[in-house]
């Protein structure tokens, strides 16, 4: 109650009686609300007499001593009338204050009341015998006074609600981001627990797992909630998963899960003896709510998900003599439904990943032991190759030569039918031995192609070379073969050897489909970064249905109409071309024409000779 609300009655009441000092009388606990006593205390004193500050102090302190001594009533039972009686010489030393000759007084209490309680008293000290009018009008201002105070009770009551609702909605939006940040079940339990103590609730959990209700949390300190546990006989807190509870069978579990109403009023025992059933008698259950503090009622909340699907029952002890805000605790159940339904989805989500996890490990440990199988099998399948390559290689070189001689007439002479025979198996045996050497150069390949060494060369010298060892087929065949090469192209970084497969295995191609007297160019052009190598030659020239796989594996055109395309390879020259220049970060390309020729392109990156100087030093 403000003073200036107490204050405003004596003066008005002691103005309207004109009494020559005024006093109110209040029960504490409306002084100072946080009090409960029903003591009496002097919350104002006024009047004619006492009016300035000084005056009025020293009035109430006589005052306070008169009815210490017991020369004025005070007391909470007062009669609702006003009351009259003459007051005794004591009394008229308060009126020295005034420095006036002490008159003859009369002490007026009138009961004061807020909300049908007796709430204290108004006292009044006249100067001269009261009027029936006069206690008609000190009727009045009782009542008026008692008016006020029930007002201003109110107005403080609003303003007490109204900052505990904002307070109280402060802390729910604290506690909803505080929840929403937990994604582990044990953590969502915890946070609830922390945050509804904050509330004033002491609380616990009760989960619907698939073996029943358990008793998943409890807000109360460990060596509390151990006490309890010995109480009811359970040892250690992971034996609860085996007490759990079937709804079905205790009625007042299942009320409270299928319930419609956000929060409902148990009884502790009742509650008690429904979660641990014969564990609990009556004895336990009065130690159980003297320990953890729960009082005669408990507030249950049914959990609820998606679908109105049960989680379980929030269970809190109002910790507080004020009356619990239901709305408040209906609220935060809400949150605390969505925080345990999102903990228990990040959950399944984390078990589903960790399946699919072990499964995609288990997969590809799998595929990688079948790739190394298939790897040491192509590795065993390229030495086979290339031994066998070896051995036909060997004796077809000795089969040619023994031909060669005998068609020199070396061995002595012989009939036109004889030549003619040996001119065959010279033919075949130098054909054969083109498809062996095609397939020695892949073997290479294939064996090697880990184990290339980057290095800057001079690509000129390398197309030098590459002429140079097919120079007897051009002349052979009378090829017209024509070199751009500019002698000012910057080194190119790769492997010579490999690159000098490259600019073989394209020429050879180009010789094999050219006509005889057929032309052949061999360009390079510097780029930005790179050179663009080029064979072109006057040839038969690719379908266009067969652009798209001549450089796939032991692929041929074989629809070409010149006797020379009998001749063809194994498919694999090309094929090695394109993974050489790809091993080398650059790309191949075709272009053709059927009848007009083709023109193969590759790229390979220039060497930086500073990066080259800076790495060798």
């Amino acid at each position: 109650m403000e003073q200036r609300v107490c204050q405003g009655i004596v003066d008005d009441a002691a103005a309207i009686c004109g009494a020559v000092v005024a006093e109110l009388r209040l029960r504490k606990d409306l002084v100072e609300p946080e009090n409960g006593s029903q003591e009496l205390v002097q919350a104002a004193v006024g009047g004619s007499i006492a009016s300035p500050k000084a005056r009025r102090d020293e009035a109430g302190r006589r005052l306070q001593d008169l009815v210490g001594r017991g020369v004025l009533p005070d007391g909470p039972g007062i009669e609702r009338s006003v009351h009259l009686a003459r007051c005794s010489e004591e009394v008229g030393d308060v009126l020295q204050l005034g420095r006036l000759p002490p008159p003859e007084l009369w002490c007026a209490d009138v009961p004061l009341t807020v909300e049908n309680e007796s709430a204290g008293l108004l006292r009044l000290l006249l100067d001269h015998e009261p009027r029936r009018s006069l206690v008609r009008a000190l009727r009045g201002v009782g009542h008026e006074a008692s008016l006020q105070l029930a007002q201003e009770r109110g107005r403080l009551r609003a303003l007490a609600d109204l900052a505990r609702a904002r307070q109280n909605l402060a802390t729910l939006a604290s506690a909803a981001a505080r929840l929403r940040r937990e994604s582990d079940r044990g953590e969502v339990l915890r946070a609830i627990a922390e945050e509804l103590r904050k509330f004033g609730f002491e609380s616990a959990i009760l989960l619907d797992e698939p073996e029943g209700l358990v008793l998943a949390h409890m807000s109360h300190k460990r060596p509390v909630i151990d006490e309890a546990m010995k109480l009811v006989g359970v040892k250690r807190i992971s034996e609860l998963k085996q007490l759990a509870v079937e709804a079905s069978r205790q009625p007042l579990l299942g009320s409270v899960l299928s319930s419609s109403e956000p929060v409902i009023e148990v009884r502790s025992h009742s509650l008690l003896r429904a979660i641990w059933g014969r564990r609990a008698p009556h004895a336990v259950r009065e130690k159980l709510i003297d320990l953890l503090g729960l009082g005669t009622s408990l507030l249950a909340a049914p959990l609820r998900g998606a679908g109105d699907a049960a989680l379980g029952i929030l269970v809190a002890a109002p910790q507080q003599r004020a009356e619990p805000d239901l709305g408040l605790l209906s609220s935060f159940a809400l949150q605390a439904s969505l925080a345990l339904e999102r903990a228990a989805m990040r959950q399944h989500v984390r078990e589903q990943a960790a399946v699919i996890e072990g499964a995609v490990e288990e997969r590809t440990r799998v595929l990688r032991e079948s790739n190394e199988r298939l790897l040491e099998a192509d590795r065993r399948k390229d030495n086979f190759l290339a031994n066998v390559s070896h051995e036909l290689r060997s004796p077809l070189v000795t089969m040619l030569g023994y031909t060669d001689l005998l068609l020199a007439e070396k061995m002595g002479a012989m009939n036109d039918r004889q030549r003619q025979c040996l001119q065959v198996a010279r033919s075949s045996g130098k054909r054969l031995r083109a498809f062996i050497e095609e397939l020695l150069d892949f073997s290479r390949f294939e064996l090697t192609r880990e184990s290339m060494t980057f290095q800057p060369f001079d690509l000129g010298d390398a197309v030098a070379q590459a002429l140079a060892d097919l120079q007897p087929k051009f002349l052979e065949r009378r090829l017209n073969v024509r070199q751009k090469v500019a002698r000012g192209t910057p080194p190119v970084l790769g492997d010579r050897e490999r690159i000098l497969q490259v600019l073989t295995n394209l020429l050879t191609n180009a010789e094999r489909h050219c006509r005889d007297g057929g032309k052949i160019v061999i360009s390079a052009q510097p780029r930005p970064g790179f050179v663009l190598i080029s064979v072109s030659d006057n040839g038969t020239g690719i379908p266009a249905a067969h652009m798209a796989k001549i450089f796939d594996r032991l692929y041929q055109v074989g629809d070409v109409k010149d006797a020379r395309s009998r001749e063809q390879g194994l498919g694999l020259g090309l094929n090695i071309v394109k993974s050489i220049v790809e091993a080398h970060g650059g790309e191949v390309s075709v272009e053709s024409e059927v009848g007009k020729g083709a023109t193969f392109s590759f790229t390979l990156p220039l060497a930086d000779m500073k990066k080259q100087q800076a790495a060798a030093s």
